[in-house]
């Protein structure tokens, strides 16, 4: 497994945030966001068909950051789920990281590195991530099927050479039904989320002894979306950790402007006022009920690209300070 430099011998790292970022593209911007995170245990995912120079320039002039095994995170795909866990394994190995959050290449924090350490100290022992029970209607009105996104779940889709095979705007093809396990708590989620350490031990070692789990979850569509969400929610995989798991929208994403294949808004700097009254918001105390969740403080935000430079200039400016 190739690494960039880190620290020497194998040596845990010492942060008490770790950050897993999963990225394909765009090496001037993984480098600011890997930047804005300075003092955290930085892992980086790269997409095996990112090419090797596109890679070396994620991480030039950061020698701090370790990479993880590569994997092909196609859209939709099981592979999704083997990167960010990957990713997550690789941090548990590195880090004494209490907790460990999966961002994009495409993301950027809207607070300071300080302001969110603060934020999580009081939150040991206890996850962040959007917890959405199935059937859910965001999944009925995107897909234009009415079913709350059960779909997903109760059929097969076609693949082929292990990559599930997408049409009409990036939907699977069905081939036949299947039984949804009567144990599974299904729950729609966001891929970008805040594990406790404790937590995410627990996503590991509940897929690594359970071949059937890994099995009905590779055929799944868009796995990201729901496999980790599912194994915590669910009592009888993960005992009383199901009690420990806190619903947040953590990130704001813009769904509405996106494109017919599901994909958000890249953000601009005429989205700055948004950005400013969500990082504005009260931020969710670990006792808070589940409706907070929804209007909560966001720690951060996606999609920026090629053209929201300004948009970050100012988040620098006036929101990380």
């Amino acid at each position: 497994m190739a690494r960039a430099p880190g620290p020497p011998n194998g040596a845990a790292m010492s942060s008490p945030i770790a950050v897993v970022i999963l990225a394909h593209n765009n090496p001037e911007h993984v480098r600011r966001l890997i930047r804005a995170l300075a003092g955290f245990d930085i892992f980086l995912h790269c997409d095996t068909k990112t090419p090797d120079d596109v890679l070396a320039a994620m991480t030039e002039g950061l020698p701090h950051v370790v990479l993880t095994p590569r994997y092909r995170t196609a859209r939709a795909n099981w592979g999704m789920v083997e990167g960010e866990l990957a990713g997550v394994r690789t941090a548990l190995e590195r880090s004494q990281a209490e907790h460990i959050i999966v961002a994009s290449g495409s993301c950027y924090p809207l607070l300071s590195a300080a302001d969110l350490q603060e934020e999580l100290s009081g939150w040991r022992g206890l996850s962040r991530l959007e917890l959405s029970p199935i059937p859910y209607l965001g999944w009925s009105f995107r897909a234009g099927k009415p079913d709350g996104g059960l779909w997903r779940f109760n059929h097969r889709f076609l693949t082929i050479r292990g990559s599930m095979v997408l049409v009409h705007h990036g939907y699977p093809i069905p081939i036949g039904r299947r039984t949804i396990p009567a144990k599974f708590k299904l729950h729609a989620s966001s891929q970008w989320k805040i594990y406790a350490r404790e937590h995410a031990q627990t996503v590991l070692r509940a897929l690594d002894a359970s071949p059937e789990l890994v099995r009905f979850w590779r055929g799944t569509f868009a796995a990201d979306e729901s496999c980790v969400s599912t194994i915590l929610s669910s009592p009888e995989l993960v005992g009383s950790v199901a009690e420990e798991i806190r619903h947040d929208r953590t990130w704001y994403i813009d769904w509405h402007g996106g494109d017919l294949g599901g994909h958000p808004r890249w953000l601009e700097v005429s989205d700055f006022p948004r950005l400013k009254l969500e990082r504005g918001r009260p931020p969710l105390k670990p006792d808070d009920d589940r409706e907070r969740g929804e209007d909560s403080r966001k720690l951060f935000a996606r999609k920026f690209g090629h053209d929201s430079k300004a948009a970050l200039d100012l988040i620098d400016e006036q929101l990380r300070i």
